[in-house]
């Protein structure tokens, strides 16, 4: 008996100091998501220590109360698809390599999936509550954050596409709008759920898409964020008619107040489908998307359940181009992806490159019908609408924002159990 006495103290102490990290664990994928917009390098860094003080709260609460499917399947996805990125990288991973940068990518995705895998499993099986709203606020003022500075580099640069120093335009705008996403939904699990707010959120986030350009976000977010106001209201047919109503007012002004570069843009994409469809050249944009969409088809299904080398698939790339020419434009991004999350994943890993990526998605469904979770429903949809135009599965700063976007989101939805609306 006295050892048992003994050992309440320790327990005591093990859950105390879990519930600290844990609450740690939460601050630090809220900073490194910030920071992932910015500087690649720094953001690993705090992911890192974000997963370790993530995995020290897991082992110190202990044994799990439940083995629930709702609690293991999205991290177990996780762990797939970093397990299957890791086993591709040590098999082919050479030196001096032309293709280092897919290698150098595919060991960062592998990293923060394995990490993220400790970061899922600690949310989902949470028993923090809150009983204050401050970080809903907090969490609802990033979007006009990412605003501000989207317009003052756009100021200070002149840039045409502002890339947010990541690297690219392209990459910046599915930063933005993943991180706007979870900005903009973490007010509507406020006990007021404040519709005006939301829509001058997505008015916010879309100003600092508008500024990148980039034009799969600029159609794809406002759908989703009609989608989540709709699925938010339905029970309040007037805070339906008039959220609706008023979302439509003010995109229809901000595309009127950016008409020029949103015209251009459509016409540049029109003009990559004519030249690629009717005139066979694919250097442009949408027509060298189109065309490694089919090189990579074709490398898959001469062998589908093979793993193949970022080398092995440069060389076969570069000799379908040479045996039809209107493919070329493919070739300029043999040494990064192939701009669809399938068709990279098949043309590199096989036929269980396209398995694990299809159980994330299966995993990210079933977690938002389990937890009856309306962010985490927006954050998916855009997840898997990108992955369908391009890889964000890959590489660092989109992949740390989705997972650590994916904790906070669930963090927030289960604070908020006493909402009808989820």
């Amino acid at each position: 008996m006295p050892a048992l006495h003994r050992s309440e103290p320790w327990t005591l102490y093990c859950q105390k100091s879990s519930t600290a990290l844990e609450m740690v664990t939460y601050v630090l994928c809220f900073a490194t998501m910030l920071v992932a917009l910015i500087d690649n390098n720094l953001a690993m860094k705090l992911y890192t220590i974000t997963a370790i003080a993530g995995l020290l709260a897991l082992l110190l609460r202990g044994k799990p109360r439940s083995f629930s499917s709702q609690h293991w399947l999205l991290p177990l996805a996780i762990l797939i698809v970093g397990a299957v990125d890791l086993i591709w990288y040590s098999a082919f991973k050479v030196d001096h390599s032309p293709f280092r940068a897919t290698y150098h990518g595919y060991l960062n995705t592998a990293k923060i999936f394995l990490f993220g895998t400790f970061l899922t499993l600690l949310v989902l099986s949470s028993k923090i509550r809150l009983n204050r709203e401050t970080p809903f606020y907090i969490l609802y003022a990033v979007s006009f954050i990412i605003a501000g500075y989207a317009y003052s580099v756009k100021t200070a640069t002149g840039l045409e596409r502002i890339d947010f120093g990541i690297g690219s335009a392209t990459g910046a705008a599915y930063s933005i709008m993943l991180v706007g996403i979870i900005s903009a939904v973490s007010i509507l699990y406020t006990r007021r759920n404040h519709p005006l707010l939301f829509l001058l959120n997505i008015i916010a986030v879309y100003y600092a898409l508008m500024l990148t350009q980039t034009r799969s976000t600029l159609l794809m977010f406002p759908i989703i964020c009609a989608i989540a106001l709709t699925s938010s209201y339905l029970k309040s047919p007037k805070k339906l008619f008039f959220s609706v109503v008023g979302f439509f007012i003010l995109l229809v002004a901000l595309v009127a107040l950016f008409s020029k570069p949103i015209y251009h843009r459509y016409h540049e994409g029109l003009a990559d489908f004519t030249n690629y469809s009717s005139n066979n050249n694919s250097h442009s944009s949408l027509g060298a998307r189109l065309a490694m969409y089919e090189i990579g088809f074709d490398i898959f299904r001469e062998a589908p359940l093979a793993f193949r080398s970022a080398d092995e698939r440069g060389a076969r790339m570069q000799a379908l181009a040479t045996e039809h020419p209107y493919l070329q434009g493919a070739l300029e991004f043999s040494n990064v992806h192939l701009h669809n999350e399938f068709i990279e994943a098949a043309s590199l890993k096989g036929l269980a490159g396209i398995l694990s990526t299809l159980l994330f998605y299966i995993a990210l469904f079933f977690t938002v019908y389990r937890h009856r979770s309306l962010g985490l429903f927006a954050l998916t949809l855009a997840v898997i609408g990108t992955g369908l135009s391009d890889v964000i599965i890959w590489s660092r700063s989109i992949p740390i924002i989705m997972i650590t976007g994916i904790v906070l989101i669930l963090f927030i939805k289960t604070n908020r159990t006493d909402r009808a609306i989820s």
